[in-house]
């Protein structure tokens, strides 16, 4: 019977490297990644070996047998695939590179990968809140809310500009960690 156990990690997209490392750390104490499923990652009991995992991003699902066959053909064992991103592992000794992205032009292009579908996500979800604070804003002067309404839409205004400025840093942070792994490329 194979021993299981799930870790509830979360890992923003940005942080590749650190997931990576996680993984790699939990295959060397005898834990072989199976699956994620959403913040958590599910192992199996494994030999203890030194391996080496690397997360891949592609958001193309159209290619998705033929992007998953080149890893393959250079020894990369496909495990999963989760929100665009790819989960391969490779015993170390059988690598000659450690890394698939490893020289500046495909570690910079799987930076603007992340970059851009980082930007479709905030994008939408700014102009959805400046949306709804209008409307509401509109709503309150149409229904004679005037003195409420106003102390109304500008807690509603500051509340919305909040939640935005908190979420928005998560994805500055991730920005700002992806532009410092670019410029720390060889």
């Amino acid at each position: 019977m194979l021993v299981k156990k799930s870790i509830r990690r979360n890992f923003y997209i940005s942080d590749f490297e650190e997931e990576q490392e996680f993984l790699s750390s939990q295959h060397n104490a005898g834990w072989r990644l199976t699956d994620t499923r959403g913040k958590k990652y599910l192992f199996e009991k494994c030999d203890k070996e030194a391996v080496i995992y690397q997360i891949d991003f592609n958001p193309k699902e159209q290619c998705k047998s033929e992007y998953v066959q080149l890893f393959t053909d250079f020894g990369w064992e496909f495990i999963t695939e989760k929100d665009g991103r790819f989960y391969f592992s490779k015993p170390v000794l059988h690598c000659r590179e450690e890394k698939i992205f490893s020289d500046r032009e495909t570690k910079i292009t799987m930076c603007r990968k992340i970059i851009k579908r980082k930007l479709v996500q905030l994008v939408p979800l700014s102009v959805i809140s400046v949306f709804i604070s209008f409307v509401l804003a509109l709503n309150m002067f149409l229904y004679d809310f005037f003195p409420l309404g106003i102390i109304f839409i500008v807690s509603l205004i500051l509340l919305t500009g909040l939640i935005l400025v908190l979420y928005s840093t998560k994805y500055l942070t991730g920005f700002f960690k992806l532009k410092k792994i670019i410029d720390n490329v060889n």
